[in-house]
């Protein structure tokens, strides 16, 4: 009965994902960039992202005049992809002041006023470009995920991977959709992050970027295919496993998506 539940289990997977596969590109990036942003080297200050659809809320605890910390807020909404990949979200600053932490709460006292715009251009799910300005100052920052405890993908799941092909030496291979469903295992080896899946195994060094993280290695399948691969965007949580990847073979580049449900024994 548990083999049976988990072919269908199997089965659903496969579908969802040969289906998401063929349905037109988003407007949008799908990368959830929720997490701690900083500048490498510089400490004390930073800016947090939660992000709800494709709207990112801002927080930033910057030191302002006469070096006293100061905080500053903003909603980021989308609004382009570029051609290199970039994509970039922006809105206004504001700056809120209120009621002090030893007196009652007084909504009354609760004031906002715009200081400046922000923008940030995401390179890739980990590195962002960072603009603002506070009245006159003007602030370009380098930031990336900050990175204080590493995630746990070691585990057994019910998934797998669907990919599409793109750049091939030979055009008619292009858009060509392959789905690698069923049971799989993540485990370290020997320093190495090994993934197992049914019919591919991809073996690389485990980075941890903020909450996500990503793997820089080799793949060979059971067809003889072989080639290097990068996973990004690589997140757990205890229901299952989420990330995506690109990759070439010796006749085709492919991009595709990693998910699974978390086999519990």
């Amino acid at each position: 009965m548990r083999a049976r539940l988990l072919q269908m289990l199997s089965v659903t997977l496969f579908a969802i994902a040969t289906a998401a596969s063929s349905l037109p590109a988003a407007a949008t990036t799908s990368t959830n960039y929720s997490d701690l942003w900083v500048t490498q080297g510089e400490a004390g200050w930073g800016l947090n992202i939660s992000q709800q659809a494709d709207i990112l809320f801002g927080t930033f605890f910057v030191y302002g005049d006469g070096n006293q910390p100061t905080w500053y807020s903003g909603t980021f909404t989308y609004q382009a992809t570029f051609a290199n990949g970039v994509a970039q979200y922006g809105g206004n600053l504001y700056q809120t002041t209120g009621p002090s932490i030893d007196m009652p709460f007084n909504p009354a006292l609760v004031g906002y006023q715009q200081v400046g715009l922000a923008t940030l251009e995401f390179v890739d799910d980990a590195h962002a470009l960072l603009r603002y300005n506070v009245n006159s100052i003007i602030v370009v920052k380098q930031i990336t995920r900050l990175t204080f405890a590493s995630q746990i993908l070691v585990g057994t799941y019910i998934g797998g991977t669907t990919d599409i092909t793109f750049d091939c030496k030979d055009p008619a291979r292009n858009n060509l959709v392959t789905a690698d469903p069923g049971q799989f295992m993540i485990s370290e080896e020997g320093g190495d992050l090994i993934l197992r899946l049914p019919s591919c195994t991809y073996t690389g060094q485990y980075t941890q970027q903020g909450q996500i993280g990503r793997v820089d290695g080799i793949y060979e399948c059971t067809n003889h295919a072989i080639g290097a691969i990068v996973f990004t965007a690589m997140q757990v949580e205890k229901g299952g496993i989420v990330g995506n990847y690109t990759g070439r073979d010796n006749s085709c580049s492919f991009r595709g998506n990693i998910g699974g449900v978390r086999l519990l024994r």
